[in-house]
């Protein structure tokens, strides 16, 4: 492919994903303000911006190497560089005074310190089939079964999809 249109979708990926996630809170704030057709259309609006994000992710299928390549650049690079960046995001935001945010980007370093645990915890049984438990809050994963509450940002198990 050539460089530049691999670009071009990577930022375009990354945009319209953006966009869609901002789409789901529109959608949020619609129906708490009692608009539910108008937070419909925003959701429908974020699925259909997700299955575009999605086919601009498809195209770039080809840019992804071996299993042990892949679990290099994910575990070795783009979390430790994640951690990195919530870290500083929380020190900055804790300087601010911004306290919420502060407590948002700590939780998400905690959560991507724990995807490595959980990477290692594969390396050692690689033939474990367990479902994995995702917090649709805070982004926590916990193996075999939702907890009651999540131990990262306290969202209820009805807060946790299976994976």
């Amino acid at each position: 492919m050539d460089t530049k249109t691999r670009q071009q979708i990577e930022e375009t990926f990354l945009e319209v994903s953006r966009i869609a996630a901002r789409k789901t809170i529109y959608a949020l704030r619609a129906e708490r303000n009692g608009r539910s057709q108008l937070a419909k259309l925003f959701r429908a609006i974020a699925l259909s911006e997700k299955a575009q994000a999605l086919r601009l992710l498809i195209q770039l299928r080809g840019q992804t190497g071996t299993n042990q390549e892949n679990c290099r650049s994910a575990f070795e690079a783009e979390i430790p560089s994640l951690i990195q960046k919530y870290e500083e995001a929380a020190k900055n935001a804790e300087h601010a005074g911004e306290r919420a945010m502060q407590s948002a980007f700590s939780q998400s370093a905690r959560v991507q310190r724990m995807h490595l645990r959980l990477k290692k915890k594969l390396d050692e049984d690689p033939v474990k089939d367990n479902p994995y438990y995702v917090c649709s809050f805070c982004g926590f994963i916990m193996e075999d079964h939702a907890p009651e509450k999540c131990p990262i940002c306290t969202a209820p198990s009805s807060r946790f999809t299976s994976v």
